[in-house]
């Protein structure tokens, strides 16, 4: 009986390129969807569909939003059976934060539409254009601009509050 010995590929920098920036704003967004656990989990799992069908994804005129697609698909399970959307990081009550007094952003986040979260999150936060998020939802320019729009105004009002 001979065993044959299969060699670990090694990713060629085609790849590690398209991880480093696509993987990114797609783990990113799954994160600001899902919360960490379960968003960093997916895009992982996003990430090694596309290695397993790299040529195919090379040839997509949109591999953000398909991995992101992938990822929601991995992510429904979890969510399913753990009956929970996203959890954010909790940080210590009281914490003052510049002239806006005592604030808790993660819990006004976790209040906000799953897409306008993700859009607030990716454009506010990371710097990310309205056609990079879009790209990435599979959704229009337009519907993101109303997303971060909606999302902040959202925000104002809880935090105004405060």
């Amino acid at each position: 009986m001979t065993v044959k010995r299969v060699a670990a590929e090694v990713p060629n920098e085609d790849f590690v390129t398209f991880a480093t920036s696509v993987g990114e704003r797609v783990r990113r967004a799954l994160v600001a969807f899902y919360g960490v656990e379960i968003g960093t989990e997916a895009a992982a799992e996003a990430m090694s569909v596309a290695w397993e069908r790299w040529d195919e994804i090379v040839e997509m005129s949109n591999p953000a939003g398909f991995l992101f697609r992938v990822g929601q698909t991995r992510a429904r399970p979890y969510v399913r059976w753990a009956g929970r959307v996203g959890s954010f990081p909790t940080v210590e009550r009281g914490v003052v934060a510049g002239d806006l007094g005592l604030i808790d952003l993660f819990d006004a986040l976790a209040t906000l539409k799953p897409a306008q979260r993700v859009s607030v999150v990716m454009v506010k936060s990371y710097g990310f254009s309205y056609r990079e998020v879009a790209e990435v939802l599979g959704s229009t320019e337009a519907a993101v601009t109303n997303h971060v729009h909606r999302g902040l105004a959202r925000l104002r009002l809880m935090l105004e509050d405060l």
